[in-house]
C-alpha cells in the first residue's frame, strides 16, 4: 500500500462523513415530550445476529422512550461506518445519539474518533456516521460481538402494534462500512448484512 501524509488522510477520512452523506455537526433531537404515555420496546428483526451483519438490537427502554443498539458483530478490519436510519416521525420521536459505549473507542482519544448525527434534514431519516480518523495513526478494529457501534434513543408519541409498519426502523441507501485502506471520498469497502426491526408501545 502506499504511505500517503497522515495529515491529508486524516483530513481525507473526516471528509468521507461530511462530504459522502452532506453531514451538519448536529446532535440529538431537542423536541419536548411528555413524561407518560405508552411503554415502549424494540424488537430486532435478527436477534442473534451472525458474522458480517449490522444489526439495531434492544437496549432496553423506560416508558415511551425506547434504547436501540445498533451493533456490529463478526467484522475484521472495522474502520468506519456511514448509513441512515428510517422512522416514521408521526409515531416515534428521534432524541439522540450515544456514543460513548461505541467499540471504536477502544485504546483511543476523542480526537482520533467522529462520532455525528443528522435527524434535521430529511424529516424520518437519521444520518450517521461513526469512524475512526486515520488509519496511519489508529488501527482498524476486528469486532467479534455483536458489540456497539452507537446507541439510538426514540420516544413513542403514541401507541403502536406489534410489527406495524410505523414502529419500523430500517437501514436505508446510501450506507457503507470501511476498512480504512481507501482515501476518502473512497472506500475499501465492507460487505454486510444489514438488519433493523420496529418499536411497539402499549
Amino acid at each position: 500500500m502506499l504511505r500517503r501524509n497522515p495529515r491529508l488522510r486524516s483530513a481525507a477520512i473526516v471528509a468521507m462523513g461530511l462530504a459522502f452523506l452532506a453531514l451538519p455537526a448536529c446532535g440529538g433531537g431537542s423536541d419536548d415530550t411528555q413524561s407518560s404515555g405508552p411503554v415502549a420496546k424494540f424488537t430486532a428483526d435478527t436477534p442473534t445476529p451472525p458474522a458480517g451483519t449490522i444489526a439495531l438490537l434492544p437496549g432496553g427502554s423506560t416508558g415511551a422512550s425506547v434504547n436501540v443498539r445498533v451493533t456490529v458483530t463478526g467484522v475484521d478490519g472495522f474502520f468506519g461506518a456511514a448509513f441512515r436510519v428510517t422512522y416514521d416521525t408521526s409515531a416515534l420521536l428521534f432524541r439522540g445519539m450515544d456514543d460513548s459505549g461505541s467499540f471504536l473507542r477502544t485504546g483511543v482519544t476523542n480526537a482520533d474518533v467522529i462520532f455525528l448525527s443528522d435527524h434535521v434534514s430529511t424529516a424520518g431519516v437519521v444520518v450517521i456516521t461513526a469512524t475512526r480518523k486515520d488509519p496511519a495513526v489508529v488501527p482498524p478494529v476486528d469486532v467479534v460481538g455483536p458489540s456497539d457501534l452507537v446507541v439510538l434513543n426514540f420516544t413513542a408519541r403514541k401507541q403502536i402494534a406489534a410489527a406495524a409498519p410505523e414502529g419500523r426502523l430500517d437501514f436505508a441507501d446510501p450506507k457503507q462500512v470501511c476498512d480504512g485502506t481507501l482515501a476518502a471520498p473512497a472506500c475499501g469497502a465492507i460487505t454486510v448484512t444489514w438488519s433493523g426491526g420496529g418499536v411497539s408501545a402499549h
